[in-house]
């Protein structure tokens, strides 16, 4: 399970945007997968329920799971995912990387790519 972090214990620009961020987006935005995968189980609840209680044919279990299935797919695909306090130090790392990637000298040998005389 992921860890959470408070503002206190990550304290860098980049920690900083991601609360920002956090504080800025809908509730539901960032709890997206949990709020999906329970309204996936109530599509499939809604397949059980009417075969165990009322009879009905068993393919119901299907097409209503079938049918749950593909429009959280397509909600999930569609919709932008929130940003999760657990996402600060993620970055925050990846960007020391980024920066020493980037501050480290090349260290190839220099090859001479000039014109040459030879006829």
């Amino acid at each position: 399970m992921a860890r959470h972090y408070k503002v206190e214990q990550v304290a860098t620009p980049i920690a900083e945007l991601v609360y920002t961020e956090l504080s800025e987006q809908p509730w539901f935005a960032r709890y997206k997968a949990t709020i999906l995968m329970v309204l996936q189980a109530l599509a499939w609840l809604s397949g059980v329920l009417p075969v165990m209680l009322a009879d009905a044919p068993a393919w119901v279990i299907a097409v209503a799971g079938g049918v749950g299935t593909i429009v959280t797919v397509l909600v999930n695909r569609f919709t932008r995912d929130g940003v999760t306090p657990s996402m600060a130090p993620r970055l925050e790392q990846r960007a020391i990387i980024e920066e020493q990637k980037q501050a480290q000298p090349d260290l190839a040998l220099p090859v001479y790519t000039g014109p040459i005389s030879a006829a």
